[in-house]
């Protein structure tokens, strides 16, 4: 685990106990809900070993818990509904919805459950879970960051930017199908703006 001196630690807890809306000495957890109306996630992929294509998930849903004393223990629980991907080539969405990819009839939701591991910062962090595609749960760790905050003055509440991603194996999760054409590493990624 990252060692945090006394005076870091102390800001960072300040911050993110603004973050929370709370002050350091609270022991309370904050909890937020968002979904892609204020937020991205996207996946990417190679095509041929030369090409690339993102698509995204069109609907999804995710709860955050902050504990403002405990910052790098952050929990984040996501949902995917498969059936929403969504990607701008011919044909690609009817393959994704096949039982070759996601299975939508069989598995119509995705999902990630994991917390930050304790080390790092806000500015970048870890976490750590599993991810659960068609009916199959592997470890998943992504990078985070805390983007930065503005002032929204016609709120008068600030709003958080954050980021996420990491990369899977689809194979790992049983979508071997076009394997000659789609690589296997498949690029996730979420930005999301908090209310806070």
């Amino acid at each position: 685990m990252i060692q945090v001196c006394p005076i870091e630690r102390r800001a960072l807890l300040g911050g993110l106990a603004a973050l929370a809306g709370t002050s350091a000495s609270a022991s309370t957890t904050e909890r937020y809900v968002f979904d892609q109306t204020q937020g991205t996630l996207e996946f990417t992929a190679r095509h041929l070993g030369i090409l690339s294509s993102t698509g995204r998930f069109d609907d999804f849903s995710a709860v955050l818990l902050i504990d403002p004393d405990r910052p790098l223990t952050t929990t984040v629980a996501v949902i995917v509904r498969t059936a929403s991907a969504a990607l701008a080539y011919p044909g690609a969405v009817e393959l994704l919805r096949s039982p070759e990819f996601f299975d939508v009839a069989e598995f119509p939701e995705a999902r990630f459950d994991g917390a930050a591991t304790g080390q790092g910062s806000l500015d970048r962090f870890s976490l750590a879970g599993n991810l659960t595609i068609r009916g199959i749960t592997r470890p998943f760790s992504m990078q985070a960051r805390l983007l930065g905050r503005r002032r929204d003055e016609a709120r008068g509440k600030d709003i958080a930017n954050f980021s996420a991603s990491g990369e899977m194996k689809r194979s790992e999760f049983g979508m071997t199908a076009e394997s000659s054409a789609i690589s296997d590493r498949i690029g996730l990624s979420v930005r999301v703006s908090l209310i806070v």
